[in-house]
């Protein structure tokens, strides 16, 4: 786009700026770490039955060790490694809820495990099974760069 002089200047900016982008991907992985740290905590506290700390050491203590884990997480650039992880901690997080509603505290645990495990399966068949059906699986389109596709009042891009 930048060697056309006929292409227009929308077309050639992208709409988020190339270092913010990741920056911002890391803080949702933290705030989604950080989220899933403190249930966890909470959880593992309850179970273990501990009456004394339940906000001033579960809420710090989770929230920073899943913000860590999330930022971590946050550094992974690979879209399909990162369909794995949001796949993973849907899963977790609607397995907590179907656990806790009839078995308490350690239902939540375990339906987090499993959950999770739930989602990581899905990932996978979405990924490898009926791969060899799909006809540009795994090809990226190529945007057209001449310019005599774009329309010049709206900016947008049609096909003869």
């Amino acid at each position: 786009m930048k060697n056309n002089p006929r292409a227009p200047e929308c077309l050639s900016q992208a709409p988020i700026p190339p270092v913010l982008a990741p920056v911002l991907m890391m803080v949702f992985w933290m705030l989604l770490g950080a989220s899933a740290g403190i249930r966890l905590m909470d959880g593992i506290w309850r179970f273990l039955d501990i009456q004394v700390g339940e906000l001033s050491i579960v809420v710090p203590v989770g929230g920073v060790v899943g913000a860590v884990i999330g930022g971590l997480l946050g550094l992974v650039s690979n879209p399909r490694l990162q369909v794995l992880l949001m796949a993973m901690f849907a899963g977790a997080a609607a397995g907590a809820v179907a656990g806790m509603l009839p078995w308490g505290s350690i239902g939540e645990i375990g339906g987090q495990v499993v959950g999770g495990l739930v989602g990581g399966v899905a990932w996978w068949t979405w990924l490898f099974v009926g791969r060899e059906h799909r006809p540009n699986s795994g090809k990226v389109q190529e945007i057209p760069t001449d310019a005599s596709l774009v329309n010049e009042d709206t900016h947008s891009i049609h096909r003869p």
